[in-house]
């Protein structure tokens, strides 16, 4: 006697299984993208340095001449639109990624410094979501 064997999808056994190996395999994959690509991007942190309202170009480049040249630290540049009446209204951002305590202490007590000079309102670390 012969037996006829069905199809695997056929079996809820079997296709169950094969749900279950394929989801698993979806979501490990998924883990491993996301792991992967949050460890390729390294510490991406600036400071976020903020100026009063009326502070304008000649500030922002003073606070990024005086501050920016530090050991560990660097400028990260401006962005969008290039005039310097629209740039005047942003902060100033360091890059602070890789740097030791001692480099974010001695920005931090830069900024501090130059503080009434630049009209500096307040500074905070970020995250750089780009």
């Amino acid at each position: 006697m012969e037996t006829q064997q069905r199809p695997w999808w056929q079996d809820a056994r079997q296709r169950n299984r094969a749900a279950l190996i394929t989801l698993a395999g979806l979501l490990f994959t998924s883990m491993l993208f996301v792991a992967f690509t949050v460890l390729a991007r390294g510490d991406v942190r600036v400071m976020v340095v903020t100026l009063e309202n009326d502070a304008g170009q000649a500030n922002r480049e003073g606070l990024k001449a005086a501050c920016g040249g530090l050991p560990g630290i660097s400028v990260v540049e401006d962005k969008g639109n290039p005039d310097p009446r629209i740039q005047g209204r942003f902060p100033v951002r360091f890059s602070i990624g890789g740097t030791t305590q001692r480099q974010e202490s001695a920005l931090i007590r830069c900024l501090n410094d130059n503080r009434a000079r630049y009209q500096v309102v307040g500074y905070l670390p970020e995250n750089d979501g780009n």
